[in-house]
């Protein structure tokens, strides 16, 4: 495999090196750092391009594509990339260097602080640095581009990379054990808590028919909100209204509660973590859980799965659905200020980051989706990992999630997750709760100026299938 891997991102590098990549001072310039002498050009003075990011599930494909560019054509062109991944210190680390002016050439940017990162002149848009490799990456990628996420102010300052798609799994071994068939595939929150309570029965306390874990907050949003949006129409923030509607999740959060008070839930599920939940879930404790295509990689090399586990469609509250399943888009890289001292070898190494042919053999790996079905069409195999294929279907009936304002505005009292939480802990008036969430938020909301607010209005009109 790794073998395969290089020769392919060799064979790229070899392509890129004909064309030049795409050049940022014209085809007729010599590369960055190229010295000459009489006529003859001399030994190339090596630049070096920083990037950081946090991705440490691509870490070893893109060791190997960083390895071949700085072998192939980074060594014709004078460039070689120095790239670290961090872990969980990676926010704390790229916010520190950037306050201090050290942030490197390209990082992996986040939506969580990007429009921060503007404002302060952390970072500078593709529009900046124009040539003709940021002019590629813009046309390649904005079809993709969402308003306050990639553009912001007019200006591209980051691009997406893969989608994020949600889905459910199955443990068949449990499932089997409580007598369960592929018949009894839940379409509805109700029959997942009718399912939940027979593996649970069945487990006679060495298993539980659902998996839930609060010592991860974000947990709540991936696992459920953010699924649940191909019901709701939204995932909190009801673009046509310009509302927050968090109240729409409460049927679903009724029936969870209620696996709660069926004691159908793993022990623990109040402070366990999100590896924790996805290890218990791999140890074959747990009947069914929901699931992100990040988990595929997750169950087949970090917690290998001791169980026979099947990828099934998200339920719903009534059994159907009249929208597009919601994806999250996951950016790469943004533009830190240093990089313009020397952006036309920047811009090289973005290009070759984000390029189809680096993003199909992530994809091949089973390690993410390109947000780009041209990559896609570049894979040379079927991806590898079990039940990446399920989650990888059907990308052409889903709906990028657009941003919503609940970052920018000041809410006062628990976020939305936190009274979930809450809920799910303790249990509660649910429609009561997430009514005075609701309250809270579209209170604050009247804080923001009718301009600032248009700029979450949804620009797509093909949510609904």
């Amino acid at each position: 495999m790794k073998g395969l891997k290089r020769v392919m991102a060799l064979s790229l590098a070899a392509v890129m090196a004909v064309s030049g990549i795409s050049g940022c001072g014209g085809k007729g310039d010599a590369p960055a750092g190229a010295q000459s002498s009489g006529g003859q050009a001399g030994a190339k003075e090596i630049d070096t391009v920083v990037v950081w990011s946090d991705n440490i599930s691509q870490k070893p494909i893109r060791d190997e594509q960083v390895a071949a560019f700085n072998e192939g054509i980074g060594k014709e062109l004078g460039i070689k990339v120095e790239h670290t991944v961090y872990g969980s210190d990676y926010m704390d680390t790229i916010k520190l260097a950037a306050s201090n002016g050290d942030a490197p050439d390209l990082f992996r940017s986040d939506s969580k602080w990007l429009t921060d990162f503007v404002r302060a002149g952390y970072v500078v848009p593709l529009e900046e640095l124009d040539c003709e490799a940021s002019r590629n990456l813009i046309e390649m990628f904005d079809p993709y581009c969402l308003k306050q996420r990639h553009v912001i102010n007019g200006k591209h300052y980051t691009l997406p990379y893969s989608i994020t798609t949600y889905k459910f799994l199955i443990n068949e071994d449990l499932w089997a054990k409580a007598g369960l068939t592929e018949a009894d595939y839940p379409k509805t929150w109700a029959q997942v808590r009718e399912c939940a309570a027979k593996i649970t029965k069945a487990g006679n306390g060495d298993a539980f028919g659902f998996g839930l874990g609060l010592g991860s907050l974000w947990t709540l949003s991936t696992y459920l909100t953010m699924p649940a949006g191909k019901w709701t129409g939204h995932y909190g923030y009801d673009y046509e209204k310009q509302q927050f509607d968090y109240s729409a999740y409460a049927p679903m959060l009724e029936q969870v509660y209620g696996m709660v008070e069926d004691k159908s839930v793993l022990p623990g599920y109040e402070t366990m973590d999100a590896d924790s939940l996805r290890a218990q879930f791999s140890a074959g404790v747990i009947g069914m859980m929901p699931a992100a295509s990040f988990d595929c990689a997750l169950y087949n090399v970090q917690f290998p799965a001791e169980c026979d586990w099947s990828v099934i469609d998200v339920p719903t509250v009534t059994g159907d659905n009249e929208f597009k399943d919601f994806v999250q888009p996951a950016d790469l890289l943004c533009i830190g200020v240093n990089a313009k001292d020397h952006y036309e070898n920047v811009m090289k190494v973005m290009e070759y980051f984000y390029s189809d042919e680096c993003a199909a053999e992530f994809y091949e790996e089973a390690v993410l989706i390109p947000v780009r079905k041209e990559a896609i069409e570049l894979a040379k195999k079927e991806p590898a990992g079990k039940g990446f294929a399920e989650f990888a279907e059907g990308i052409e009936n889903t709906f990028l999630m657009e941003m919503s304002p609940d970052t920018v505005i000041k809410v006062k009292g628990l976020t939305y997750r936190e009274v979930i939480a809450n809920y799910l802990t303790v249990g509660g008036d649910i429609k009561e709760l997430l009514g005075e969430v609701d309250s809270r938020y579209n209170e604050a909301l009247k804080d923001i100026s009718p301009d600032e607010l248009a700029l979450y209005l949804s620009t797509n009109d093909v949510i609904k299938k």
